[in-house]
């Protein structure tokens, strides 16, 4: 039996990924996601079967893209400790582009424990854990970063250099209208929380809080 043509499980990814913001894993209705792409439903179960494997593979291609990316950051003609700043840069870049994905599926759905994430983490985490982990190593080895067990060092420069991203995106979603405060909040987080150049400043501290 030939396969269906017109690209019918990338339209039905694409769709799922235009969703998954407003609905998290949990929520994702798979009649939606075939109206959205105009499909029939039908070419749904052809294509995928269930939803846990349709999720599965647009989860990780999401991470794919994230990890190739870290990939092509490492030069190995550069020091571990730039090369450990430009990865943590690239994350942070790729979190932040993507932040109306990133945050409602780790700040919800993982929180609530939603099996799809919690296999999807399980998964995936290791590889990029391990990838920083190996340059963290490698600074320490320099004296560059101080002796700590990596996840240590990790955890730390992840709160100081990520946290505020979740500051910056929580504030874009506060009503631009209303009390005083609350408009002020979000007029002023955002610019000072999500451009390039902040997060790189944030990046430096975090290394620099990190040396010996």
């Amino acid at each position: 039996m030939s396969r269906p043509s017109r690209n019918t499980d990338r339209l039905l990814i694409r769709a799922a990924r235009e969703l998954l913001p407003e609905t998290g894993c949990s929520g994702l209705n798979l009649r939606e996601v075939a109206r959205r792409a105009g499909v029939n439903l039908g070419m749904f179960h052809y294509h995928f079967g269930t939803k846990d494997e349709f999720l599965r593979v647009v989860l990780q291609e999401f991470y794919e893209e994230l990890f190739e990316k870290l990939q092509l950051t490492i030069d190995p003609k550069l020091s571990p400790i730039r090369n450990l700043r430009e990865t943590m840069i690239a994350i942070l870049t790729f979190f932040r582009d993507h932040r109306d994905l990133v945050f409602p599926l780790l700040g919800k759905d993982l929180i609530n424990g939603e099996p799809a994430i919690l296999r999807f983490v399980e998964a995936n985490f290791p590889r990029h854990f391990k990838l920083i982990a190996k340059l963290v190593t490698a600074c320490q080895k320099e004296g560059r970063i101080r002796k700590a067990h990596p996840y240590v060092i990790m955890t730390f420069l992840a709160g100081a250099s990520a946290a505020p991203l979740l500051f910056g995106a929580a504030a874009e979603r506060l009503p631009k209208r209303g009390k005083k405060g609350l408009r002020t909040v979000a007029e002023t987080l955002p610019p000072l929380l999500l451009p390039d150049e902040m997060i790189a400043m944030r990046v430096d501290m975090a290394l620099k809080g990190a040396s010996p």
